[in-house]
Order: structure tokens, then C-alpha cells, then sequence
């Protein structure tokens, strides 16, 4: 069998491996009206397909003589405490650019220091050419399972109206949630697409969030690469520039392109003020969001840990390394396939490790 021959026999494997998927998974997003119980939760996990859930609310009883749609409430609340917000330019953050030079670089937000007064302020403003700003800091800035060298979560004193656990989820993994998060942005704020290793519990609090959602096996028709990584930074003209980070730093597997490829089928799924989506690990989602008549979106989020099942696990790495041998640059290699150089390895988004000779190839 000739070379030509053997990449078209992997070729038609991969279009068939996504058909069989294709053949027993439902396309439609199960929708629960109840919260599920731990065992229903145990099986949504088993099942790794998206569900949305109704009737569900991280907010403690103490919580519940506020209206959450409304911005006054954070404000409030927040006691004028200093945290993070991500500011861009485009509403990017995350994300791959190009720069003068014709190089892409993958650009990280500009972090700067302000209240969620401040913050939703700017985005009340409804300067639609302005800078995007978005409380996105990911860290578990409401509650985080291990310590952090940053000391305490910047919006600790949210615990009080916000659960440190969805019960149900946490009797489903025997775990805790490893990090919840607050977020506050407005539609200039997209989130670009990726993954993360994480069963993701999302539940909107005000305005609406656009899931644009592809299983893990249509991410082999992704054209993913590895990018120099950087950060935006105020110019002196008070633009912000992507500047590359300074070593030690390693380049970062990410989709740069925000076209999908015609083979993939997207789930697209709209959550409302009061709804939650079950995102399973590994699954590939974009974000998008609307603002109501509190010109702000805020969810939480909360993030558990992914057991990992040896014969899914072999299963990905086999059809990832027929995908690269079928010549698809645009799927990551299974670490270790690759030859190496040293012994210097990092994490990509995956949880995965990479050896830095392996980027950039």
C-alpha cells in the first residue's frame, strides 16, 4: 500500500470513528426540570454529553432577599474591594493573534486593579467601540480547593451568598469543587474556542450566555497550534499591545481560526437568567453573552475534577495519533511520541505534559 493510499485508508478510519459517535449519540441538549439527584448526576457525568438544568441555585439562603439581575447587588455587596478585571481591546481574551511581524502569538487580557463598582460602571457605559472589560480571573475567586500565592480569593466575601458545593455534584465525584468562580462582563466579551479537563457546573445570573459546544472527538477536525505566549500592556499612547512574555515561558496549544470546519456538527445552546448547563470535561465551547436591562451577564461557575477512565484515555491517544499520521498538523501529538530534547515538561490545557522541543513544529 502506497503512502497516498495509507493516509486516505486513515482518513476514511477518523470520518467513521465520527459517524459511529455520531450513530448513538443524540445531537439535542437533555434538558432537566429539577436538579438531578447525586446517582442522576453520576450518570450525566457516564453519559459526557451537555444537559441544561432548571430549578437549581448556587445562592445560600442568605442570599435570597437580593434580586441577582440586578447590578445593585454586587455593588453592594462586593464592599468596594479591589479585584482583578481582564481588559482588551477586541473582547478577546485568551486568544491568537498576528502580529506586524506575521508571527501569531497566543495574547493573555490585561489585568488591572478595580471594584465591581468601577467595573460595572464601564460597562453601563454602552461604548460599544471601547475597551471590553470582564471579571474572567478563573483562579477560583470566590473559593479555590488549594491555597494560592495570592492568599485569600478576591471575592471571599462572596461565600456568604454563594455555595461552596453543588450537592448533587459533589456526592456524584466524592469531591469538592476544585474552584468556583464569579464572572461580570457584557456581549463585547467573547470567550474564544477551547477546552478545559474539567466537569463544569455554569449557571447564569443575569443576562443570557450562547454556548457554541463540540464533542471532544470533532476536536480532531480543529486546527489547533502552539503559539509564543504574551500579554497585553499599555503603550504610552494608552493602547494595549500584545508584549511576549519573558522566559522562562513555553508556547500554548490553542485554536486560532474562529471559523468551524463544515464536518463538525456545533450544539448551540442559549442559558437564561436562573438556568445552568452541565459542560462535560474536554468538551470544546465558545462563549457569547447578552446583557438584559441591568447592562451586565454574571454567572459562577464551579469546576470538579475529571476521573480519568483508562479506556477513553487510550482510545483519544489512538485516534489522535492516527489523525497526525493521517497528516493533520492541527491535532496536538501525544506526548512522549514526539522526539525530545530535554527533560524540561509543562501543562497545556488539557492537564497534559509537554515537552517545549515538541512546540512550534
Amino acid at each position: 500500500m502506497s503512502d497516498s493510499d495509507s493516509i486516505q485508508a486513515l482518513e476514511r478510519n477518523l470520518e467513521l470513528l465520527l459517524d459511529d459517535y455520531r450513530d448513538l449519540q443524540s445531537h439535542e441538549i437533555r434538558t432537566y426540570d429539577e436538579p438531578p439527584s447525586s446517582l442522576e448526576a453520576l450518570r450525566m457525568i457516564s453519559r459526557s454529553h451537555p444537559a441544561v438544568i432548571r430549578g437549581f441555585s448556587p445562592l445560600t439562603p442568605a442570599a435570597q432577599c437580593h434580586d441577582w439581575s440586578r447590578s445593585a447587588v454586587y455593588e453592594t455587596l462586593s464592599e468596594n474591594r479591589k479585584i482583578t478585571v481582564a481588559v482588551t481591546d477586541d473582547g478577546l481574551a485568551d486568544s491568537v493573534r498576528e502580529l506586524d511581524d506575521g508571527t501569531s502569538t497566543f495574547v493573555k487580557p490585561f489585568g488591572e486593579k478595580t471594584t465591581i463598582s468601577e467595573l460595572i460602571s464601564r460597562l453601563r457605559s454602552r461604548d460599544d467601540e471601547g475597551e471590553a472589560y470582564y471579571l474572567q480571573s478563573q483562579d477560583g475567586n470566590v473559593y479555590r480547593s488549594t491555597p494560592h500565592s495570592s492568599g485569600f480569593p478576591e471575592l471571599e466575601v462572596f461565600q456568604k451568598y454563594i455555595h461552596r458545593d453543588v450537592s448533587w455534584m459533589k456526592e456524584a465525584t466524592s469531591t469538592e469543587a476544585e474552584a468556583v468562580n464569579l464572572w461580570i462582563g457584557d456581549k463585547k466579551s467573547t470567550t474564544s474556542l477551547h477546552h478545559d479537563p474539567y466537569e463544569n457546573i455554569y449557571h447564569v445570573l443575569a443576562g443570557s450566555k450562547t454556548f457554541t459546544l463540540l464533542s471532544p472527538i470533532e476536536g480532531l477536525w480543529l486546527d489547533q497550534h502552539f503559539h509564543p505566549s504574551s500579554t497585553l500592556h499599555r503603550s504610552t499612547s494608552g493602547s494595549l499591545v500584545p508584549v511576549l512574555d519573558p522566559a522562562p515561558t513555553y508556547p500554548v496549544p490553542w485554536v486560532s481560526s474562529t471559523h468551524l470546519p463544515p464536518r463538525v456538527q456545533p450544539i448551540r445552546v442559549t442559558l437564561q437568567e436562573g438556568e445552568t448547563l452541565f459542560l462535560p470535561a474536554n468538551w470544546w465551547h465558545r462563549v457569547e453573552q447578552e446583557e438584559r436591562e441591568a447592562g451586565i451577564v454574571v454567572a459562577v461557575n464551579y469546576w470538579y475534577p475529571s476521573e480519568i477512565h483508562p479506556q477513553n484515555y487510550a482510545y483519544e491517544r489512538l485516534a489522535r495519533r492516527m489523525a497526525r499520521q493521517a497528516g493533520r498538523q492541527g491535532v496536538i501529538p501525544v506526548p512522549g511520541d514526539e522526539e525530545v530534547s530535554d527533560d524540561v515538561w509543562c501543562s497545556d490545557d488539557s492537564g497534559e505534559e509537554w515537552n517545549p522541543s515538541d512546540w512550534g513544529r
